[in-house]
């Protein structure tokens, strides 16, 4: 009876060396094949170009947005307000930025009478009130930007900046 006890404690620790065997030997198989397939992607696998390209163009395509465009200056405009007494002047002096195009900056260059006479417009239409917060100088550089973009066959204003604001 001790026999057959000694017997089965010895299958037994054979079983677990062979199974502790088997499970190394699975582990090693994974971490080569999964070193294997990092390698072959890296290093040997041929490159999409397709994919490259995309990538290439879609960083193009992000650049603009942290660049500013060409700079259109024009002359200041000194403007009567809309308000009721006809005592409030307004004082502005804008640049355009421009979409990449140089053919747009010649476009301005033959507008420039519409350009002044569609800002003077929308300047001299606005009241005091209307304009004194940082709010309706968004609105005011929008109504801007939509009326000279709406004068031009083709390219875009992309922006309207204030580089003098004076109100009296």
């Amino acid at each position: 009876m001790a026999e057959e006890e000694k017997t089965a404690e010895e299958g037994a620790k054979k079983k677990g060396g062979k199974l502790k065997l088997i499970i190394i030997a699975v582990v090693a198989l994974i971490i080569l094949g999964g070193g294997g397939f990092l390698a072959y992607k890296l290093f040997l696998a041929p490159k999409d170009e397709a994919a490259d390209a995309e990538h290439a163009k879609k960083e193009e395509v992000a650049a603009p947005e942290n660049e500013v465009g060409v700079l259109y200056p024009l002359e200041t405009f000194i403007v009567n307000m809309a308000d009721n007494d006809g005592s409030r002047y307004l004082k502005v002096t804008i640049q355009l930025e421009l979409d990449h195009t140089e053919m747009l900056k010649e476009e301005l260059d033959k507008r420039v009478p519409q350009l002044r006479d569609a800002i003077l417009t929308i300047l001299s239409a606005k009241t005091y009130e209307e304009i004194s917060s940082a709010q309706g100088k968004l609105i005011l550089k929008q109504e801007i930007l939509r009326r000279l973009n709406s004068l031009l066959p083709f390219g875009q204003i992309t922006n309207v900046y204030f580089t003098e604001f004076v109100s009296q």
